[in-house]
């Protein structure tokens, strides 16, 4: 792969701002903290918008702004990093949702103490999540993916509710457990370059030069798999994030369900397909029913709760269903399908988290029966919300439209049939979101209960705002992100084919 050399040090920038805004927090008085950590993650995502303008979009399958400093010569470990179009795309998820997690906190009454420790943890996420999506060296990658849990751990643990250390401890050990199986990967791709090439390399570029027997392949992708499919997550690995997302505060459902989930697809297409291209068209089939399974036990799981958060939470892991099943797929309508609907889902699940959060601070509960007709009484989150809504279901028009749409296609390449289970997947998807377009829309509760109910205004209707407009960005003009990140999967297949004819 093609690395364009940066001038200018873009990325270990973007990462310094919410590290030193960190530090500034420890420094200064606690009642600094909201207006330091929000500086620094506006600074960032700043960064991000202004990189689109130095970005090559007719190398978008390049790896640009890269530099590289070499930590262990000895090992060839080193912090390289850089930007293609998938790793971009990820990038401003990372700022923009970063940012609009920490706008909405300064008003949620849910975070009223240790807001210095808070604030840290959240502006040190946005940091180590940065490193995941730009780093091309895998123990790096390896040691920020790691660093994504300490942050989330605390911010449930802490600021989360009834059970929040549960859920932290949980989340905890299910990620840190299945992570073991990357490190055996990473280190087992690192010998087996050294046995083919006389010296030890974690890089990615390095290791795209390895070769491997089938059943060798198969083994080193489970490792892989394995971490990636708990982190996604799917069908059956899914059982910590209810749980997560049940007891974390907003923000860190935001967090969460935007930017972290995304750290098992985006590494499912980075590497499981990138490094190990002939095993995944040999699971290809397996690995397509799979998403599609997930996508409808997801379905009927979400259709079931009574918790508004545990609802949009089996929702994420139906979603990540449609990104496993286009990645798959392994044509370019399903990699456009995949990547586009992680985008969509990031943006989607942030407002639908932020959405449970109001009606939490409005009526003190998550129960869906409790939630009855609320949003006719706020007429400007009652259209916030069936924006977000129907831009999840995939109506044309809205963010999901387009992974939904273009994973039927890419299905239909293959069989008709294949195209209509993953149709029926999409009608559940919609069936779940009907049903709690009725709860909060059709049903009825009695009007004085809901006399002390105020509109959305403020920081939190500007959080909403800047994930609604892109929302539909997405949906109105999906060309502006196909530029983005198409040369980047056409390299991806380019590389599987390369791998199939032995080129």
């Amino acid at each position: 792969m093609e690395r364009l050399e940066a001038t200018f040090p873009l990325l270990p920038l973007s990462m310094m701002v919410p590290v030193f805004g960190s530090l500034l927090i420890l420094l200064l008085p606690e009642r600094f903290s909201k207006g330091i950590s929000l500086f620094s993650a506006g600074i960032s995502f700043l960064i991000a918008l202004s990189s689109l303008l130095f970005f090559d979009f007719s190398k978008a399958q390049a790896v640009q702004f890269y530099q590289y400093y070499s930590l262990i010569p000895e090992l060839k470990v080193g912090l390289a990093l850089g930007l293609d179009g998938l790793s971009m795309l990820m990038y401003l998820l990372t700022t923009l949702v970063s940012f609009v997690a920490i706008l909405w906190s300064v008003r949620d009454k849910q975070i009223n103490h240790r807001l210095r420790e808070y604030y840290l943890w959240l502006l040190l996420s946005e940091a180590f999540l940065i490193g995941v999506f730009s780093s091309w060296d895998l123990m790096v990658f390896y040691v920020f993916y790691e660093l994504t849990l300490v942050p989330m751990l605390f911010v449930i643990g802490i600021w989360g509710y009834k059970l929040r250390l549960y859920s932290a401890y949980k989340f905890f050990i299910y990620i840190f457990v299945s992570s073991l199986f990357l490190l055996l990967g990473i280190v087992s791709l690192a010998v087996e370059h050294y046995k083919l090439f006389g010296k030890f390399s974690f890089s990615y570029f390095d290791l795209l030069n390895n070769h491997y027997s089938l059943e060798y392949g198969l083994f080193l992708f489970l490792l892989f798999f394995i971490a990636f499919a708990v982190k996604t997550p799917i069908v059956p690995f899914h059982t910590w994030l209810p749980d997560a997302h049940g007891e974390a505060p907003t923000a860190g459902s935001v967090v969460l369900a935007a930017i972290l989930l995304k750290m098992g697809t985006y590494a499912l297409l980075r590497f499981n397909i990138g490094l190990f291209p002939e095993v995944a068209v040999f699971l290809m089939p397996v690995l397509v029913l799979w998403g599609i399974f997930s996508i409808a036990v997801a379905s009927w799981f979400t259709i079931s709760q009574s918790n508004v958060k545990r609802f949009v939470a089996y929702s994420s892991v139906s979603h990540m269903g449609f990104v496993v099943t286009g990645m798959f797929l392994l044509n370019m309508e399903g990699l456009r399908a995949s990547i586009m609907e992680m985008f969509a889902h990031g943006l989607t699940s942030a407002s639908l988290f932020m959405i449970a959060g109001f009606i939490y601070n409005r009526l003190h509960s998550f129960n869906m029966d409790s939630l009855k007709g609320s949003a006719k009484y706020m007429p400007l989150f009652a259209i916030i919300t069936v924006l977000t809504a129907f831009s999840s279901m995939g109506l044309p028009g809205g963010s999901s439209f387009w992974g939904k749409f273009l994973t039927i296609l890419s299905a239909r390449e293959y069989t008709t049939l294949l195209a209509f289970l993953v149709l029926v997947g999409a009608f559940f998807s919609a069936v779940y979101i009907l049903y709690l377009m009725k709860v909060l829309f059709l049903d009825s509760k009695e009007e004085s209960k809901l006399i002390h109910f105020t509109d959305v205004r403020g920081f939190k209707l500007s959080a909403f705002l800047l994930l609604v407009f892109p929302m539909f960005m997405v949906g109105l003009a999906p060309y502006l992100f196909f530029n983005i990140f198409d040369k980047s999967a056409k390299e991806l297949l380019l590389l599987v084919m390369r791998k199939l004819v032995g080129g």
